[in-house]
């Protein structure tokens, strides 16, 4: 038996390959954000749109969404 809780154990083996597809995790999250709101740039996002995406971003537990959500965010310092 492993010392290690299940998380513990998948995050460890996960965390190589979620580095390595992160670029275009964020990259397709902040297109499709871009296309919802009409713009060419996450960088152009109004003052108005980024609180839509903060809470966007609390609703997705886990996955994808989640992830991308979080690096667009980053991105923006917000």
């Amino acid at each position: 038996m492993n010392n290690q809780t299940l998380d513990e154990f998948l995050v460890e083996r996960t965390a190589q390959k979620m580095k390595r597809i992160e670029p275009e995790i964020n990259k397709e999250v902040a297109a499709w954000i871009c296309e919802y709101f009409g713009s060419g740039n996450a960088a152009h996002l109004t003052e108005d749109q980024i609180p839509k995406i903060k809470d966007a971003q609390e609703v997705q537990e886990l996955g994808i969404l989640k992830l991308g959500y979080n690096r667009v965010l980053k991105q923006l310092h917000q």
